[in-house]
């Protein structure tokens, strides 16, 4: 069981970056979703998601691709292998724009330890504020669910949930997101996390059926499916919750209900939900 005095001794912990608006970034995000893109126009959807990229040097990581725990950075360093972006809860105050300098504070909100029948579950959410780093303008808030989790036991793969949706969505997109993608994806991040490109290390070591689909990318998706089916309305809130891992070249279907100003949304897999949200819409 994990030490609760471990995790308190992280809880306020704080984190400054600070970053560019970066338009060759913006570029490659929209060329991702198959779409041009030009720095007069709005920014692709969820565009925060591939700044602030993590620099670690090569000789602080860990076989996984993530950089080792550090005992002195925000996040605890737990003797959990297992690491995941559960969920975010954004807030979106006024645009980002191209070619603008800004800064994340970010903060351990909270950390919480429970047990589960696959073992220890750290439970971690972070804060982060973005603002123009001139004004200190507010430009976005979010709260990061992580959870931290013990490793793959046994022989075989690991088994799925599987989880019916519990709503009939009005508009749906089917798709298959490839290696080519999440290859892409992940170097637009900087994200090291061999999951999403080494397909031996994902079955062998961590028990997945295949290449993970990062959740952050599956989110930029359902976001960018909302907003065109949202009738000129801006995204003002936007939440996603990853329920079930996604793998690829497996057909996924989008679907979104719009009800007044809510919208709710899903994203589901062979086995069934892998991803909920909703967000809030507000006029352009």
């Amino acid at each position: 069981m994990i030490e609760e005095e471990l995790l308190n001794r992280h809880i306020g912990r704080e984190e400054l970056a600070e970053d560019i608006v970066d338009p060759e970034r913006l570029t490659r995000l929209a060329a991702l979703l198959d779409r041009d893109w030009s720095p007069d126009e709005e920014v692709p959807p969820l565009a925060h998601f591939v700044l602030f990229r993590p620099a670690q040097r090569q000789s602080v990581l860990s076989n996984d691709g993530h950089a080792m725990r550090n005992p002195d950075g925000m996040l605890p360093a737990l003797p959990l292998p297992g690491r995941m972006w559960a969920g975010s809860r954004m807030r979106f105050e006024r645009p980002l724009v191209s070619g603008a300098r800004i800064q994340r504070r970010s903060k351990l909100f909270s950390a919480t330890a429970k047990s589960a029948k696959s073992g220890s579950l750290v439970f971690c959410t972070v804060e982060h504020e973005i603002r123009h780093s001139d004004s200190a303008e507010l430009l976005i808030t979010e709260q990061q669910d992580i959870v931290y989790r013990g490793g793959h036991e046994g022989p075989g793969l690991a088994k799925r949930p599987e989880i019916e949706p519990d709503f009939k969505p009005e508009s749906t997109r089917s798709f298959r997101v490839g290696s080519v993608e999440m290859f892409r994806y992940s170097a637009l991040t900087f994200n090291g996390h061999r999951i999403h490109y080494d397909r031996d290390y994902a079955r062998k070591e961590e028990g997945y059926q295949g290449l993970v689909v990062h959740g952050p990318l599956l989110a930029t998706m359902l976001f960018d499916h909302v907003s065109q089916v949202a009738q000129g309305r801006r995204i003002a809130e936007f939440s996603f919750r990853a329920l079930s891992p996604s793998f690829d070249e497996e057909q996924l279907t989008i679907g979104a209900s719009i009800d007044g100003s809510s919208a709710k949304f899903c994203v589901t897999n062979p086995a069934g939900l892998a991803m909920t949200g909703q967000a809030k819409l507000v006029p352009a």
